[in-house]
């Protein structure tokens, strides 16, 4: 079953062997015939969320449920048939051709109930410290669900004054955000800033999240922050102020949204840049002053970008860069097709695709199925000796598992790498980056894709 335990992976080997014994969803092989007109083993013991994998051996056969929730069809080929058992209980299955419910050749799978230790997760702002203009009215503060999305958590927020004077350069505030069950995203608050006409220098609001419930945490380096106000009533000719809290979200297999805080006041416009994983930032437009909204178009499908943006002045002057953003765009639903650069995965609904660069040279994974372990796969980028990665991609999509597909993998190599998981069904795309020259961490998301079933 997907247990959330943190891996122990201490090489290769380690990776290798998670084919065999997944820590997360297992699967558990059945052979079919072959010395005779059994299934060994006849009995097997597995976990809600778990996979039974059945392999014929040798002979005219196929498995179908007593109760006849599914069935494979009947063939003396080297077939293999697998099913997700998603409820606790006795199930029995039998050969349609030699057997029948408990006779001949059959079968029984126990299921156990028990399931892994839930993850609430942690809460925390998502940056230490905001900016707004004076003149912006209300500033967003955004607080992250971070290491888990399991049950419904809580947590008390309040803005209170630092150098700010309260009632006079802003509105105290406070509350409580709130998450649903397998609700993994982030939540916001604002602020109310006052609009004076007073020259005074930056001023800030002290920030604080408290009494977080349903077993959620906090990040004690992130727990509190802190939100400065930039003044606008000084002489315009003074330095711009930088945009912050850029964000992006992919629109579709071409476009991507993206949007900001202006927090510049006497600008006359804003610049955007983008760019492809290691490669350079390049202008891709330009919008008027106060102007907060920009659809970047012309992307390719399934691909990641990251952007930037600056305000612009008079006399050609830029304030400093935004915080850097990225997503990807969605993917083209379809078949997944199985081909020496994708695999596919999972019942072929996920293809799987790896870019790599080196300093001289870059060229795409060479993909290797794994017929015994169809979630799994393994990719190689220089020869075919060396392998270089195991990803595989897990259905989670029962209540007690968040409802979503999960994303492992692990990487024994520092060349940069691009990965790009599309789940041809509902074309959204998950893109994991790893730079030139930085080895490469295990990536464990059990918050890919909330795209059951």
């Amino acid at each position: 079953m997907p247990y959330r335990r943190a891996p122990q992976l201490t090489g290769f080997l380690v990776a290798f062997a998670l084919v065999s014994a997944p820590l997360w969803g297992a699967n558990v092989d059945v052979t079919v015939g072959g010395s005779g007109t059994i299934f060994s083993p006849a009995t097997v013991d597995v976990h809600v969320g778990d996979t039974v994998t059945w392999h014929n051996a040798g002979g005219f056969h196929n498995v179908a449920a007593d109760n006849g929730s599914f069935s494979n069809a009947q063939s003396s080929s080297a077939w293999t048939f697998s099913h997700t058992y998603t409820s606790a209980g006795t199930f029995g299955y039998h050969c349609q051709v030699h057997g029948g419910p408990g006779s001949g050749m059959f079968g029984t799978v126990h299921v156990d109930v028990s399931a892994p230790t839930p993850q609430p997760g942690e809460l925390k702002f998502s940056q230490a410290s905001f900016t707004a203009g004076e003149a912006v009215g209300q500033a967003t503060i955004t607080v992250q669900r971070t290491n888990g999305s399991d049950g419904a958590v809580s947590v008390a927020f309040n803005a209170t004054a630092g150098t700010a004077s309260a009632g006079a350069d802003f509105t105290p505030a406070s509350g409580t955000l709130n998450w649903a069950d397998g609700d993994g995203g982030s939540k916001t608050f604002k602020v109310t800033i006052a609009n004076d006409t007073i020259q005074e220098p930056s001023e800030t609001i002290l920030l604080a999240l408290a009494s977080p419930t349903g077993g959620a945490t906090l990040d004690d380096s992130a727990k509190t922050a802190t939100l400065t106000i930039q003044d606008n009533d000084s002489a315009p000719t003074g330095p711009l102020t930088a945009p912050t809290n850029l964000t992006a979200t992919a629109l579709t297999t071409t476009e991507i949204g993206l949007s900001w805080t202006d927090n510049a006041g006497s600008e006359t416009g804003t610049s955007i840049e983008r760019r492809s994983p290691g490669g350079a930032y390049e202008v891709i437009g330009t919008v008027a002053a106060n102007v907060t909204t920009f659809t970047a178009g012309s992307l390719s499908a399934a691909r990641l970008y990251f952007f930037r943006v600056r305000a612009t002045g008079a006399g050609g002057a830029f304030s400093a860069y935004s915080n850097e953003a990225s997503e990807a765009t969605n993917g083209v639903t379809g078949v997944c097709v199985t081909s020496p650069t994708n695999l596919c995965v999972n019942n072929g609904r996920f293809k799987v695709e790896v870019d790599w660069r080196t300093a001289s040279d870059s060229s795409h994974g060479q993909a290797v199925p794994l017929p015994s372990a169809p979630d799994s796969g393994l990719f190689y980028f220089f020869n075919p000796s060396n392998v270089e990665m195991l990803i595989k991609v897990l259905n989670a999509c029962v209540p007690e598992f968040g409802n979503h597909f999960w994303v492992f993998y692990a990487a024994t190599t520092n060349v940069e790498f691009t990965t790009t998981v599309t789940d041809t069904q509902s074309g959204r795309v998950k893109v994991y980056f790893n730079p030139l020259n930085q080895t490469a961490a295990p990536v464990q998301d059990v918050n890919a894709f909330s795209t059951c079933p």
